[in-house]
């Protein structure tokens, strides 16, 4: 089901013939001559149902008229322009005069009346009055022309409040320009693509939460991204969440390759921080890969997996400086073993024995719930933030000392 959202105002025009009539040209060059941009918008688009929203001294009565004319009842409309003129509507008496509007538009409408919206907590009325209003997945479109000019900003904050809050779907936001209005055409502005800047930034928001770079993919497609690079973003990450970096890294490959090329839409605006996510693929060892992941994890106050990454990125190094393949479990293995008999004897340098145990015991630690025997290191995981700086630290120096 697709249902229509628009607001109605109160035209400071004319307060006998409400808005101007306007010859409104859709995006896809139809035009539309109407004073409400809502009801050619509900035609257009053919939606199955409409819900208007006006305070107690918006134009419900020029509404009525211009739509349901003498269908309605007398008594009903001559009470509704009285109350619009004193500016007490009610909501009772907008449901008495919806079964009129309903019959005459083809499509069950709902009239909500709401306040000014001049406080949060009215906002915050109208936000929830609308979502007990749709129904998961119901497809939504809003008409933003009409009303005080704050109810636009509130009508985009309910597209997005909407998709978290409902599970709904936004198809459209549009705008009937009439300030832009020329050679008799007013074009109807779609805000489509500032709702996807929106989208962009709380997936952004949810990726510093848990890593998580799958969800930029969906975001792409919409922006003309070949799905088989999207695929292939989803599948990195599915491989790195059971730490299988070799091979998240090659199906991130055609990502690289399509991100290194301008985008279309938001998505373009996003490339180069969605590249610098995506840069730890690009690393020519695997203890490269690890050590950059590890970092990654450490700016989003992620240790355990920063630790997890790190030993890895630790001892994949070990193999790789004896010429063997980190990818063979019996080598990595043995370079733990070998490593660990140097410690013993006393054969290694003192920061790298240091770091090997730091980035094991925060491990073991983070893994399995329990503080670490070593009292240094018991005494940073009660400090996140020295020990993000101990992570780091020995994590910089995994490159820069031999």
């Amino acid at each position: 089901m697709t249902t229509l959202i628009s607001f109605l105002g109160k035209s400071q025009l004319d307060s006998k013939t409400g808005y101007r009539t306007a010859r409104y040209r859709m995006p896809d060059g139809t035009i539309h001559e109407t004073a409400y941009l809502g009801l050619a918008l509900a035609e257009h688009l053919a939606a199955e149902r409409v819900i208007l929203l006006g305070t107690e001294s918006s134009m419900w009565d020029l509404l009525v008229e211009n739509v349901a004319g003498d269908h309605a009842a007398d008594e009903l409309r001559l009470e509704l322009f009285d109350a619009v003129k004193e500016s007490r509507v009610t909501q009772s008496l907008l449901d008495d005069v919806a079964p009129s509007m309903a019959a005459q538009l083809g499509r069950p409408v709902a009239s909500l009346l709401i306040p000014s919206c001049a406080t949060f907590a009215e906002q915050q009325e109208v936000l929830t009055r609308l979502a007990d209003h749709l129904h998961q997945s119901e497809c939504v479109v809003l008409d933003l022309t009409h009303g005080f000019r704050h109810l636009a900003m509130l009508g985009f904050a309910a597209a997005r409040y909407l998709v978290h809050a409902r599970g709904v779907t936004v198809q459209g936001l549009y705008y009937g320009a009439f300030d832009m209005t020329h050679n008799g055409v007013t074009p109807v502005v779609t805000l489509d693509g500032l709702a996807h800047l929106q989208e962009w930034a709380e997936a952004f928001e949810a990726y510093e939460a848990s890593g998580d770079f799958s969800r930029f993919a969906p975001l792409l497609v919409q922006d003309g991204f070949p799905s088989e690079a999207a695929v292939a973003l989803e599948r990195a990450w599915q491989l790195l969440m059971v730490t299988n970096v070799n091979d998240a890294a090659k199906s991130l490959q055609p990502v690289l390759k399509q991100l290194g090329e301008p985008l279309s839409g938001a998505s373009e605006l996003f490339r180069a921080r969605l590249l610098k996510v995506l840069r730890w693929s690009q690393e020519s060892t695997l203890s490269g890969k690890f050590r950059q992941l590890a970092l990654q994890s450490l700016e989003r106050g992620d240790a355990l997996r920063a630790s997890i990454f790190g030993l890895e990125a630790f001892l994949a190094r070990e193999v790789e400086a004896a010429a063997g393949n980190p990818l063979d479990y019996a080598q990595r293995k043995a370079a733990d073993e070998h490593f660990q008999a140097q410690v013993r004897d006393g054969s290694v340098p003192d920061w790298k024995r240091e770091a090997f145990w730091l980035l094991k015991n925060v491990r073991n630690s983070c893994a399995h719930g329990t503080p670490p025997s070593h009292a240094r290191h018991a005494q940073l995981l009660r400090n996140p933030q020295q020990l993000a700086r101990e992570l780091e630290a020995t994590l910089n120096r995994l490159t820069n000392t031999p």
